[in-house]
């Protein structure tokens, strides 16, 4: 996690348009994200770390001076809706990058987030309720989250792309515009990186971004959809669909962002040499087709044609072939995306 940020951090500095280019973390614990920055991304000239607890920032400070950043750094221990508010003042400058980590959900604190960055600048935002951002507990995500999840195997893409629809709505309102640059997640957190610019015309066209996901249970049909008839029945075997949303239906990555994320990772070995694992994501990254905003598993396929898995990449090629678009995902090793049907995949593969 802590390692995709530096890197990511890093790639965006050149991006930041507005000196003096700081970095804040409001759940800054004792340092261990916000003191890595300050020592791996020397181009961040102010570091404002924050945690409620006291004790927490004594050993912050601490782990400064050990490292020699104490004069870029600056300590607090207000509350996170006060750290933040407390930077969206003409007293005070917006942050360039803002990193919220915070236990369990984000959403309470993404209005204030939005408002304590620079125009132009990023936020990174990890959620850490996975089972309710999963489907576990839908109900909960409704409130939290504005959308319904599902419970199933790309749970984690449909929990994303939750958390970027939500910060979208939220920004528009206050006439913003967020651009995802990149994702990632595991089994314990989810994390998202977006940029965030002023436009109102931009911001009224959010819910062409927003939709929904429908999913049949029953044959495996799945689309995305602006807008959603819970009656509709599957167009493939009349069964009544689940469905996820809102939530974001477009690009999940910048490709270009990606390829400059690679570009370092390549060529600045003093910070990036052990950190040659995050070439393959990457890879994959830039080749995924992230518009698609669900996968579907081998597994998946081979369950349903009663057979053995074929390998990953020969089902892609296979798709290829015949003129479907297909990828692998970054989300699940087992996993591609295509535009084509469950039906002509199934077709094809049998």
């Amino acid at each position: 996690n802590r390692d995709i940020s530096v890197l990511v951090y890093k790639t965006f500095v050149p991006e930041i348009n507005k000196n003096p280019k700081t970095f804040g973390d409001p759940f800054g614990g004792i340092g261990a994200r916000a003191l890595r920055v300050a020592v791996e991304v020397p181009e961040l000239e102010q570091i404002y770390i924050n945690d409620i607890n006291s004790v927490a920032i004594d050993a912050a400070k601490k782990a400064a001076q050990i490292n020699l950043v104490t004069q870029k750094c600056t300590f607090t221990t207000q509350d996170v809706v006060g750290f933040l508010t407390s930077h969206d003042s003409k007293n005070y400058e917006r942050f360039s990058i803002v990193d919220l980590d915070p236990f369990g959900s984000p959403s309470a604190y993404i209005d204030c987030l939005l408002r304590s960055v620079n125009k132009g600048g990023m936020v990174s935002i990890t959620a850490t309720d996975t089972a309710v951002l999963c489907g576990v507990h839908p109900q909960v995500c409704m409130r939290k989250y504005y959308g319904k999840p599902l419970n199933n195997h790309y749970a984690r893409e449909t929990a994303l792309r939750l958390i970027i629809s939500l910060t979208a709505l939220i920004a528009a309102r206050l006439d913003l515009v967020v651009h995802p640059i990149f994702v990632h997640a595991n089994l314990h957190y989810l994390r998202v990186y977006l940029t965030v610019s002023v436009s109102r015309l931009e911001a009224n066209s959010v819910f062409k971004r927003i939709g929904y996901l429908r999913d049949c249970p029953k044959c495996g049909n799945r689309n995305a959809v602006t807008e959603y008839d819970r009656g509709e029945p599957c167009e493939l075997c009349g069964s009544t669909h689940s469905f996820a949303g809102y939530l974001w239906i477009t690009r999940l990555f910048d490709k270009d962002f990606v390829k400059k994320m690679s570009y370092l990772l390549d060529t600045d070995d003093e910070v990036f040499a052990p950190m040659q694992y995050l070439k393959k994501i990457l890879v994959t990254c830039t080749e995924e087709l992230d518009d698609i905003p669900f996968y579907f598993l081998s597994d998946e396929i081979a369950s349903r044609l009663m057979t053995n898995p074929k390998p990953l990449q020969k089902i892609i090629e296979q798709l290829r072939s015949i003129g479907y678009r297909a990828s692998r995902t970054s989300l699940d090793p087992n996993g591609f995306k295509t535009d084509a049907r469950i039906d002509q995949i199934l077709d094809l593969l049998k």
